[in-house]
């Protein structure tokens, strides 16, 4: 079984070129896609171009659409040759031991293989921002922990390029939303521990902290959007069932749970399943069920009371919120 490492590249270093003879040497086929690097690069990649599949373009466009147009390479012309596909960075990052477990590994699962280092190690300041909260977030967002949801070195079976292709984000948010939406859907996750390597203490990086973060935190809250407007609908009918003193208030409740459940499921299958062309994970339904049957009981709790109904949805956020984390972290809805 071949498999395919696909190296995204912008201005690379001068050591690129022995990564790839490196890589040719242990029989991986290797696919490298010019990131628009500056013309000044041309003599580092005229080194390997008769070594390796190689894509390109004028501008740069970030490392999300890299990667989309190296999958979409790889499905077009190589599908019939390459059994799996392992994209890792390629600027020494990545250990070629390591390229080579998360390949083997890769082989032995249906899914995705992601190399995870051991982020509680020192590294560079500007790497180590936004780490630590979007592991939080992330968390949060999908129930599930990750050490480390941002590494670059992972492991895809070449069946799924078309879904690849098909996940948004052009820059470093892409790697984030291919999690996010696997988790979504279903797709299994395997982890490897992989070493945590830092060149030059990661001076060389293109990573913009500010900018890159903002990104990347945006697009995976965007992720929770839907969940969070039909909460924030489902508290403000309550409230107005709770002030106006509507005869029936608690079927009305129930009716509303009901609806709200319901409404979450449709629109997550219009925005990913039908999108994606995968079902919806029904772990998703059931945590999503879970949080909001949660909400419910703390806001009837507040009505029972007579308590103030706007301070009850936030408390029910809260815990909602709280619980989502704690589940995560202790793998109750999975763990990778």
């Amino acid at each position: 079984m071949k498999t395919a490492v696909l190296l995204p590249v912008y201005n690379p270093d001068v050591k690129f070129p022995s990564i790839v003879r490196e890589l040719k040497s242990r029989g991986f086929i290797v696919v490298v896609c010019n990131d628009g690097s500056d013309s000044r690069f041309d003599p580092i990649f005229d080194q390997v171009k008769d070594d390796v599949y190689y894509v390109s373009y004028a501008k740069n466009k970030g490392k999300g659409y890299a990667l989309k147009r190296g999958f979409e390479y790889i499905g077009n012309n190589l599908s019939e040759s390459v059994d799996y596909i392992v994209t890792a960075d390629a600027d020494g990052q990545h250990a070629i031991d390591d390229i080579e477990r998360v390949s083997r590994l890769a082989q032995k699962t249906k899914g995705i293989v992601l190399g995870m280092r051991d982020l509680s190690e020192h590294i560079p300041i500007k790497s180590r921002i936004g780490n630590d909260l979007s592991k939080t977030v992330y968390t949060i967002i999908t129930g599930v922990y990750l050490r480390d949801n941002q590494s670059g070195l992972r492991g895809f079976p070449v069946s799924m390029t078309d879904w690849l292709c098909d996940i948004p984000g052009n820059k470093y948010e892409y790697e984030l939303n291919v999690l996010v939406t696997a988790h979504k859907e279903g797709i299994p996750i395997a982890g490897i521990d992989i070493k945590t390597i830092y060149e030059n203490n990661n001076k060389n990086t293109h990573f913009k902290p500010i900018k890159d973060t903002i990104r990347i935190q945006g697009s995976l809250l965007s992720y929770g959007l839907i969940s969070s407007l039909v909460y924030a609908l489902y508290t403000i009918a309550i409230a107005i069932l709770s002030w106006f003193d509507i005869p029936h208030f608690y079927i009305w409740t129930a009716v509303m749970f009901v609806w709200v459940t319901g409404m979450h499921a449709v629109l997550n299958v219009f925005s990913a399943g039908i999108r994606h062309r995968q079902k919806i994970s029904v772990i998703y339904y059931i945590t999503g069920a879970i949080k909001y049957c949660i909400a419910t009981l703390i806001m009837l709790l507040f009505d029972f009371q007579g308590w103030f109904i706007p301070l009850g949805a936030f408390c029910a956020l809260f815990v909602v919120v709280v619980l989502s984390y704690v589940f995560g972290r202790s793998g109750i809805m999975g763990k990778v």
